[in-house]
């Protein structure tokens, strides 16, 4: 959820008070995304090519300007507090009133404020966590779940170790007990014990886009004072390690030939090596000579990033561009996220019962399926096919409260379908609308969208203008399947790898579209001026699509998420019809003439 705030200023505190509570911080994150990227080259290659571009814009200056300025956006979080049998309230089993400081007290880190030791010169990353409202059944949360994990012999005496389970669990042991959504949540899981083959751990997080995604702190690391959460999810944000590139055995420095690929990838940070190496004295090194730079330490050792015995209060301006650039690349699902709203879409329909399938082939972990659908006012991100959870076939109709799934589009004008595929592996992907409402659909007259060889990253896309005898003015249901690459699909078919969503269309005459859906609230309108038309109401905006007097598609934008929002319009002396949907699902329409 995206929301405008001013980065503002809050009370010093003595920064004597925060070095004496440094953090001797081991992070998992780079072995765990060795590990991954050798189980997911694809990933590692998105990763790459994403990098390359960042290096490109970085060098001509157009990264800094691309991000926008005192924007925040909010993060909708779900704390998994993994309970070993102790009472609420024990160290292994932190209270709610625990859980929210420690919470707030990283939004602090975020934003650079001296209450949570900070320094002045920091730059705020433009992000906040915010508690879940409502949960996956979409009943109301506080957006702190518990999870009884004392069934679990070896979670209990020897927490979590993806390395070795002699006396531990694997993660995914844990994420099987209870994992929200990953494409409306971010899942922090909170354990009594988190080690590798390398020792204790503070925490892990994987980096943004792929098909993993969520963070594992241990219990003593998640408290107020700690920045380990903040550092965690600077590697969800796409940062690295200050001491990215230094050798491990020799404590050797990066190469730091380019800085927009060499390294931790930020030119603003300089090149270092991990100050927990043998080869640095165990104290903190502000004011020491950067053995990588012949200089004195110009904040690398106090950067939130590092491995170092300061405190860390600092974000440099190119780590937050960085994080920025990511955040909007990979992380749009999670801005848009209804989950943290009071209110939620309402998708409710009666649909023509159809086929749906009841088992899956082959399950397993291959990342295959959907992750997006947008198609009118459908806006709509969802995890593809993972075996811990079962989604071969998931039903966005009726009930769900999750995503905007429903759409009212025009008979005789084009409305754009685009569908992206799941994190790993070329898919085919074909989606269908039940134009008759028979309860069937037809594999030739009903097929809207049929591509093969969608690849990671890209984007299955359709023009559809429904059939001339489609059923008017009732709730359609339409199926998007997404499958890997070779599957004989049908509308009807058992899943291989992948899975099945339906959602619901209803199809209008164009002259239709000037009638509001439903009447707006009092302080809710649709307006011009010479350059742009501007929407306001009481309810947020989740989309805004435009169409001339012929219905062709002048401008689109989804993702709003505000209560106001001015889109240009560079159309004269024509007549146009604006076509809002708002959060709660309710929508508006106004003609205009320019």
């Amino acid at each position: 959820m995206k929301k405008l705030l001013f980065l503002l200023a809050t009370v010093s505190l003595s920064s004597s008070f925060y070095s004496q509570n440094t953090e001797f911080l081991e992070c998992g994150t780079d072995e765990l995304m060795k590990k991954h990227y050798a189980k997911f080259p694809n990933e590692k290659i998105q990763d790459d090519a994403f990098n390359l571009e960042l290096s490109k814009m970085m060098k001509t200056g157009k990264l800094a300007a691309k991000n926008g300025q005192n924007q925040v956006y909010e993060i909708p979080i779900v704390v998994h507090v993994v309970g070993d049998g102790s009472p609420i309230g024990n160290v292994n089993n932190k209270s709610d009133a625990d859980i929210i400081a420690w919470v707030n007290y990283t939004n602090g880190v975020f934003a650079g404020n001296a209450s949570s030791g900070m320094a002045a010169t920091s730059s705020a990353l433009p992000v906040k966590f915010v508690f879940a409202k409502i949960d996956p059944n979409c009943n109301p949360t506080n957006g702190i779940n518990r999870i009884d994990a004392s069934a679990l012999p070896k979670y209990v005496s020897g927490g979590v170790n993806d390395d070795n389970t002699t006396n531990a669990v694997p993660a995914t042991e844990i994420t099987a007990l209870g994992q929200w959504d990953t494409s409306k949540y971010y899942n922090i899981y909170v354990v009594k014990k988190l080690t590798s083959n390398a020792g204790a751990l503070n925490g892990y997080a994987y980096y943004p886009g792929g098909s993993n995604d969520y963070s594992f702190m241990a219990t003593s690391a998640s408290a107020v004072n700690a920045q380990t959460l903040a550092h965690e999810f600077g590697h969800a944000l796409g940062l690295r390690h200050t001491h990215e590139g230094y050798n491990a055995t020799t404590g050797d420095c990066p190469v730091n030939t380019d800085c927009t690929i060499n390294g931790d990838l930020v030119c603003d940070t300089e090149p270092m090596k991990s100050l927990y190496h043998s080869s640095v004295p165990r104290n903190c090194q502000t004011g020491q000579i950067n053995p990588c730079t012949s200089l004195v330490y110009a904040g690398g050792e106090r950067n939130v990033m590092s491995y170092t015995f300061c405190f860390r209060d600092l974000f440099t301006q190119g780590q937050t561009d960085r994080a920025t650039a990511q955040l909007l690349k990979f992380r749009q699902s999670l801005i848009n996220s209804p989950v943290a709203a009071n209110t939620t879409p309402n998708n409710n329909v009666s649909l023509t019962s159809t086929c749906t399938p009841t088992s899956i082939s082959n399950p397993g972990s291959y990342n295959i399926g959907i992750t997006t659908v947008k198609f009118g006012s459908i806006n709509n991100s969802s995890n593809n096919y993972k075996q811990a959870i079962n989604n071969f076939y998931e039903n966005f109709t009726g009930s769900y409260c999750l995503g905007t799934s429903k759409t009212t589009i025009p008979n005789s004008t084009a409305t754009t379908i685009t569908v992206a595929p799941g994190t790993s592996n070329n898919h085919a992907i074909k989606a269908y609308i039940d134009y008759n409402n028979d309860g069937q659909f037809n594999e030739t007259t009903e097929l809207i969208l049929n591509q093969t060889g969608v690849a990671n990253g890209s984007f299955a896309t359709a023009s559809v203008t429904p059939p001339s005898d489609a059923v008017l003015n009732t709730p359609l249901r339409m199926r998007v399947i997404g499958d890997l690459t070779g599957t004989t699909i049908t509308s009807c078919y058992t899943p291989k790898y992948g899975q099945v969503e339906d959602y619901s269309v209803t199809i209008v005459s164009q002259s239709s579209l000037s009638v509001n859906d439903v009447a707006a609230k009092n302080n809710s309108f649709i307006t011009k001026d010479e350059s742009s038309v501007y929407v306001k109401s009481d309810s947020r905006i989740s989309s805004i699509h435009i169409y001339d007097a012929s219905g062709k598609l002048l401008a689109d934008k989804t993702g709003i998420n505000a209560s106001e929002f001015r889109i240009p319009i560079s159309q004269k002396n024509t007549i146009i019809t604006v076509n809002v949907v708002l959060k709660d699902g309710k929508a508006m329409t106004k003609k205009l003439k320019l």
